[in-house]
């Protein structure tokens, strides 16, 4: 073997070690093109034990190659503690949020629950004065199954009590409903409007996504949404 062939083999395994690392999260990133620091030293000695008498490894190149993969090591390393930092960060995050059961929490949302007679409430916040408020509530297909319009609603908190009745006067099915609130000014201008889910809080989940908390009337919040908590 020849320093050239010797050295295009070792670069085209750095090449691959490199990207292999880049998408650690593919099959590719347990395959056998990986460049452990044994197979690196193995390649170095065939190097200089097979380079031409007449042409030696150039110690810039040798450098060049052990800064080369002393760089690729670390970021091999920093990527693995990242991922046990991200994992462990998840962890504790669930663990603190069961301190959230059985309180009450008010967070930013937009779903309400039907169940018989029992129908939670939504508030929602103006931005402006506004002149013209609609409601629409959606099902889980997203059709509209009712609209409410209200009229000369002042800047601040209002809440929004559904009568559980669709667009035909008859009782809407019990589940859990989304709700769209839009408003207008004086001049026909948008206002700002939030919304917010409140109830008590009977479970959690955690997932990529993060923490998940579950309400006593079904519905579910995020828990980087949560604007209050209350015993």
């Amino acid at each position: 073997m020849s320093t050239t062939e010797a050295t295009s083999y070792y670069s085209s395994l750095l090449s691959s070690s490199s990207t292999t690392t880049a998408a650690a999260t593919t099959e590719s990133s347990s395959s056998t093109s990986s460049l452990t620091s044994e197979d690196f030293l193995t390649l170095l000695l065939a190097e200089i034990e097979n380079q031409d008498p007449t042409e030696p490894l150039d110690n810039a190149e040798m450098v060049s190659q052990l800064t080369g993969y002393s760089q690729l090591d670390q970021l091999t390393a920093i990527n693995e503690k990242l991922g046990d930092l991200t994992d462990s960060l998840g962890s504790v995050t669930a663990s603190n949020s069961l301190s959230y059961i059985g309180k009450t929490v008010e967070a930013e949302g937009s779903t309400i629950s039907k169940s018989e007679e029992e129908i939670s409430p939504l508030g929602f916040t103006l931005g402006d004065d506004a002149s013209s408020v609609t409601v629409n509530v959606y099902n889980s297909s997203g059709d509209i199954v009712a609209t409410d319009t209200f009229s000369n609603l002042e800047e601040g908190g209002h809440t929004y009590q559904w009568d559980g009745l669709d667009a035909d006067g008859d009782a809407a099915a019990d589940g859990i409903y989304s709700v769209i609130i839009t408003a207008q000014g004086g001049t026909g201008a948008d206002v700002d409007v939030t919304t917010t889910a409140s109830g008590v809080v009977t479970g959690l989940s955690s997932d990529s996504d993060g923490v998940t908390l579950t309400l006593d009337d079904g519905r579910t919040v995020k828990l980087t949404d949560v604007i209050s908590v209350t015993a």
